[in-house]
């Protein structure tokens, strides 16, 4: 894998960019000397750089298999929209676009009519003055979209994003990552990094294939030193919590999927509809 810095032209200043690739993508088929094209272009939060964990990690998930490329932004909403057009312009693509947290809602803003993916992590859905859910219900229906969230993010409840995904025009897949905030870390600490790469690689395998009858998939810390993807898998189906209420965790299982034996074991109580027993919801709690 290669990675190679580049500034693109803009106002008031150049915009640094990272290309992180697969060593026989780095550079055009057509033309040995120039550099590949993205197969997406991201972005990070309003607190991160290029540095930023969540940023590095995540690019060299993705690279190992399709080209990636990042860029430094402000931390003004319409200033990284504006950001993302010139880094559009400059390498003449607008399929694939994507970011994290505030990055991942300029990306949203900066789609236009040639966008067909969108790569949303952490995408921060909601605050304790508004939702910002009418971008996503506004995305064209041609659109496919993925959204990479942890179930302790305070930013983007599942139950809250199944409701505005219920209500897009356009395709949407999930990638829950457990037991991740939402700066994507993990318990324990040493487990973030292999989670971060995972989800690199699980989104760009999401990009060169997506099935539209398998939208849910989980990563998980599978306690024997290494992350693990759960695989593609069905719509949650409409599985009530003891509460009463819709369990935006609940994933029906396909023959095909597979699972290590904790999460299938859990997956089985949870779309049987039977209580899960508290000694082993509370032993998973702590696993996870």
């Amino acid at each position: 894998m290669g990675q190679h810095s580049l500034e693109i032209p803009s106002s008031p200043k150049a915009i640094a960019c990272i290309l992180t690739c697969p060593e026989d993508r780095c550079t055009s088929k057509e033309n040995p000397t120039k550099q590949a094209s993205p197969s997406l272009i991201f972005t990070h939060g309003a607190g991160g750089t290029l540095a930023s964990e969540a940023i590095a990690t995540f690019s060299l998930g993705f690279g190992v298999q399709l080209p990636i490329l990042c860029f430094q932004g402000t931390m003004n909403l319409k200033s990284r929209v504006k950001m993302f057009n010139a880094v559009i312009e400059h390498q003449t693509f607008s399929d694939c676009l994507g970011g994290r947290s505030m990055g991942a809602r300029a990306a949203v803003m900066a789609a236009s009519a040639s966008t067909r993916h969108l790569v949303l992590v952490s995408y921060p859905l909601h605050t304790n003055k508004e939702v910002r859910d009418q971008i996503l219900a506004d995305l064209a229906p041609e659109i496919k979209v993925v959204f990479v969230s942890g179930d302790r993010d305070s930013m983007c409840d599942l139950q809250r994003l199944e409701e505005v995904r219920r209500r897009m025009r356009c395709k949407t897949w999930r990638i829950v990552v457990k037991g991740a905030d939402h700066g994507m870390s993990v318990k324990p600490k040493a487990a973030t990094e292999d989670i971060i790469k995972k989800s690199g690689e699980v989104v760009a395998a999401w990009i060169e294939n997506n099935d539209e009858r398998q939208k849910e998939g989980k990563i998980f810390w599978n306690g024997e030193g290494f992350a693990e993807w759960s695989g593609w898998c069905s719509e949650p189906p409409l599985v009530l919590d003891s509460n009463g209420e819709h369990d935006p965790e609940s994933v029906a299982p396909l023959k095909n999927k597979s699972y290590s034996k904790r999460e299938r074991d859990v997956d089985v109580v949870r779309n049987s509809g039977a209580a899960e027993p508290v000694s082993k919801r509370t032993r998973n709690r702590q696993k996870d």
